[in-house]
C-alpha cells in the first residue's frame, strides 16, 4: 500500500509506524516542514507554508488560524505536484494540531484520510483556568482557543477517520463526536524499557554520577515550566531534601518555552520558580541537568527511586507510560489524564496537584515502604505492557484502524 504521513516536524508520533510500515513493504511517504528526514525508507518531501498577510498585527491577533492556513495551503501544494507526477496513496495520517489537513482531501480524493487528533481546548474545566497562580488577564485568549477549535472541526470534516491517543484527550472534543474518534495510543517500546537495578550513570562529563546506592527522585518535562507542574516540584525541593540526607533530585528539562507562555517579568520560568521556593535549599544536591539524549534519559530513570510526573489537564506525556514501562516508583499529580493510566496506590501514588508538601509526604513514603513501592512498580510495568506495548497492542490497533495488512 502508498501510505502518507503529514506532520509539520515530522516524524512526531509517526516514527515508529512509519519505520513499521517500510520494514513490511509498503511505500511510505512523509510531508513535513523540517527539510530532512532520515528515517530509512521515507520518501521525504519537505513544503513551504504559503506566504501570508503582512500586517504582523493581523497574524499576531489570529495566530492561531493564519499559520495554519498558510501550513495547509503549503502542504497541499506539494501534495499537488506529488499527484501531478502520478502519486496516488491508499492512506494519508496527518496530525491535526497544524492546520495540514484542510485541503489534503480535495488532491487525493480517492485516499482514506484519518485525522490524528490530540486535544481540544476549553475555556472552563481544562488547562486554561485551572491553575490559581498563573489565571488567565487576556480576554481574547479564549477566542483565540476557539480558532484553533475552529481548524480542528474543519480537520473532521475532511477526514474519513479520526483518532486519538488516550481517552481523556478524546473526551476534551465535544460529546457528540466522541463516537468518531478512536482511541489508540502511539505505543512505547516496552522490550527496550525495561528495569535495571543494577545501572549507574554519569551525566555527561562532568555531570553526577547516580545509581541505586543513594536515594534519587527523578522529574522530566520538555521545558520547566507550569504545564507540567514544574513551580509545585521546584517548591517542594526543600521538603524533598529533608527525607533523607543523601537523597538527590535530578531535574531533566530545558529552560525555554513549550506550553505555558512567558513568564512574568520577562524571566525565565526556571528562574521565576527558584524566586518562590520559601526555604533554602542545598542546590548541590538538585542536579538541573537539562534535556538528555534518549538513551541518557532511559538510564537516568533506570535509577530512580521515585519518579515525579505532572500535568494540568492536558496532553498525556510520554514519559508518564515509560516510566511505568521502566518500573519506576511513581508520584504524580491527581489529575484527569494521569488518572487514566494511574490508580493511587496500585500502580503508582497521587497526589493534590498543587500541594508540594504533599508531593514530599508521598515521596518519603515510596522510600520508606520499598517492599510496597517494588510491588506497586511491578504492576506499572504490566499494565504498560498489557495496554501500550507498541509490537503486541498498538501497532496491531493502528493496522486494522487503517486497513493496512
Amino acid at each position: 500500500m502508498k501510505i502518507v504521513f503529514v506532520h509539520q516536524n515530522f516524524p512526531g508520533q509517526f516514527l515508529r509506524l512509519s519505520q513499521s510500515f517500510v520494514a513490511e513493504g509498503h511505500e511510505v511517504v512523509a510531508l513535513g516542514m523540517t527539510k530532512q528526514c532520515a528515517l530509512k525508507g521515507v520518501k521525504y518531501y519537505p513544503y513551504n507554508p504559503a506566504p501570508g498577510p503582512e500586517d504582523p498585527q493581523f497574524e499576531a491577533r489570529f495566530s492561531p488560524v493564519i499559520p495554519r492556513l498558510r501550513r495547509a495551503y503549503g502542504v497541499a501544494h506539494k501534495a499537488r505536484e506529488l499527484a501531478s507526477r502520478g502519486f496516488e496513496p491508499d492512506v494519508v495520517v496527518v496530525n491535526t494540531g497544524w492546520g495540514e489537513n484542510l485541503f489534503l482531501k480535495d488532491v487525493w480524493p480517492k485516499a482514506k484520510h484519518v485525522a490524528y487528533f490530540e486535544y481540544y481546548y476549553h475555556a472552563k474545566g481544562q488547562d486554561l483556568d485551572f491553575d490559581p497562580e498563573f489565571p488567565v488577564t487576556d480576554e481574547e485568549v479564549i477566542w483565540r482557543l476557539r480558532l484553533k477549535n475552529s481548524m480542528q472541526l474543519g480537520a473532521l470534516d475532511a477526514a474519513d477517520l479520526a483518532v486519538a491517543p488516550t481517552k481523556y484527550q478524546r473526551d476534551t472534543f465535544p460529546t457528540y463526536l466522541h463516537d468518531r474518534v478512536a482511541i489508540i495510543h502511539d505505543g512505547i517500546d516496552t522490550e527496550r524499557l525495561v528495569p535495571n537495578p543494577t545501572m549507574g550513570i554519569q551525566i555527561g562529563k562532568d555531570g553526577p554520577k547516580l545509581s541505586r546506592q543513594k536515594p534519587v527522585v527523578t522529574y522530566v518535562t520538555r521545558n520547566i515550566e507550569p504545564m507540567r507542574g514544574a513551580h509545585i516540584v521546584f517548591k517542594s525541593l526543600p521538603y524533598l531534601l529533608d527525607v533523607d540526607p543523601e537523597l538527590r533530585v535530578v531535574v531533566i528539562g530545558g529552560k525555554g518555552n513549550s506550553y505555558s507562555g512567558r513568564a512574568p517579568g520577562g524571566k525565565s520560568w526556571y528562574d521565576h520558580f527558584v524566586s518562590k521556593i520559601d526555604r533554602p535549599v542545598d542546590w548541590s544536591r538538585v542536579h538541573l541537568v537539562g534535556n538528555l539524549p534518549y538513551d541518557q534519559f532511559v538510564k537516568v530513570l533506570q535509577v530512580s527511586s521515585a519518579h515525579i510526573y505532572m500535568t494540568y489537564p492536558f496532553v498525556l506525556s510520554w514519559s508518564s507510560i515509560e516510566a511505568m514501562a521502566l518500573e519506576c516508583r511513581i508520584v504524580a499529580s491527581d489529575t484527569a489524564p494521569v488518572r487514566e493510566i494511574i490508580t493511587d496506590g496500585v500502580n503508582g501514588r497521587l497526589f493534590p496537584f498543587f500541594d508540594h508538601r504533599a508531593l514530599a509526604e508521598r515521596v518519603r513514603e515510596t522510600l520508606i515502604d520499598k517492599e510496597k513501592s517494588a510491588a506497586i512498580a511491578k504492576e506499572a510495568r504490566r499494565i504498560a505492557v498489557e495496554r501500550y506495548d507498541y509490537e503486541t497492542v498498538c501497532l496491531p490497533q493502528w493496522r486494522e484502524f487503517l486497513g493496512i495488512i
